[in-house]
């Protein structure tokens, strides 16, 4: 009868976590592919009008998308309505960038005027509504 001794077991006490970190890895290259596709995804049926182009000199225009689901984008990045007094100050410093404005036609009237006095408060004096042509028959 053979008895094993204490150095035997020391190998097999060790926990092999390189299958879990593979496992990570895995998910963090899903998670890094898939999330830019989340805001790719949004829906926003624009207003049909017909409009002269926006035309702006000076600094890139910072885009806010208003959804249908009253769900406010700022430029890739999805923030609640109360938070735009947070988040637009830190985009808005420097030399006066103008808003170009996106929002679903379905949206009420009083939502976007909401925006837009927020927009005001901040100090806002450029912004553009952003539409597309009509249809053509």
């Amino acid at each position: 009868m053979a008895f094993r001794t204490h150095g035997e077991f020391d190998s097999m006490a060790e926990i092999n976590i390189t299958p879990l970190v593979d496992v990570m890895l895995v998910l963090l290259i899903i998670f890094m592919v898939t999330t830019p596709m989340l805001v790719q995804g949004l829906s926003v049926e624009l207003p049909r009008e017909q409009a002269a182009p926006l035309t702006h000199k000076g600094p890139e225009p910072l885009v806010l998308t208003l959804t249908k689901d009253r769900l406010v984008v700022v430029g890739e990045t999805p923030v609640h309505p109360t938070l735009l007094p947070q988040v637009l100050p830190p985009l808005m410093r420097g030399s006066p960038r103008p808003v170009y404005l996106k929002a679903d036609h379905a949206l009420p009237y009083g939502f976007v005027v909401q925006v837009l006095a927020t927009l005001n408060r901040m100090g806002v004096e450029e912004v553009g509504m952003v539409t597309v042509p009509p249809e053509k028959p």
